[in-house]
């Protein structure tokens, strides 16, 4: 199994995200139309808490575990506006969405997933968490400058969340692109 933590965003900001993807979309076309960038589906916008990996199913069964029972904050909204890039001045590898509100609390539920799962899973992250929206990855950029892309949608607003679990979701690819299947859900509630 392949898994990670995320938050789910609704339909009103997955609504607000495909719009701007899809201006984004076309943008792209017009303004480096060799590049390849790989647009995430809308039904698929999720906000990575923590990315486990490859798994076998008696350690999926133990993660899913350490995530049953509610962490330790309260629930709390988180405000997505803005986009940018990573990196931000070269070559993008990947198009996000950024945040306004909500990011302390959101920083304490990575800490709190990455406790419960440190002994059980490595991490496979080597740099500090930055939480984001992945919008677009980047695959070739052929001519794709960020100023360019994101001039006008700097501000962009998508919407709050109200952050109240986080989902384990394990990925399943195909021949149409990744599926993926909650696992189990950890409530948000001030203990």
């Amino acid at each position: 199994m392949r898994l990670f933590v995320a938050i789910e965003v609704g339909s009103g900001v997955q609504r607000a995200a495909s719009k701007v993807i899809d201006d984004l979309k076309r943008r792209t076309e017009h303004v480096a139309p060799h590049a390849r960038v790989t647009w995430v589906k809308t039904e698929q916008l999720h906000l990575t808490v923590q990315f486990i990996g490859h798994v076998d199913d008696q350690l999926g069964e133990k993660i899913r575990t350490a995530l049953a029972l509610p962490l330790r904050i309260a629930p709390f909204d988180l405000t997505i506006v803005r986009t940018g890039t990573f990196p931000p001045k070269r070559p993008p590898r990947v198009i996000w969405a950024g945040f306004t509100t909500g990011v302390d609390h959101l920083l304490l539920v990575e800490r709190e997933v990455r406790g419960r799962l440190d002994g059980l899973v490595s991490s496979t992250e080597e740099r500090d968490y930055h939480p984001h929206l992945t919008l677009g990855r980047v695959k070739n950029p052929a001519g794709v400058r960020p100023a360019v892309l994101l001039e006008g949608f700097e501000s962009a607003v998508f919407g709050v969340v109200r952050v109240d679990a986080v989902t384990l979701f394990e990925s399943r690819p195909s021949s149409s692109g990744p599926t993926y299947i909650p696992l189990g859900r950890a409530e948000l509630a001030h203990v």
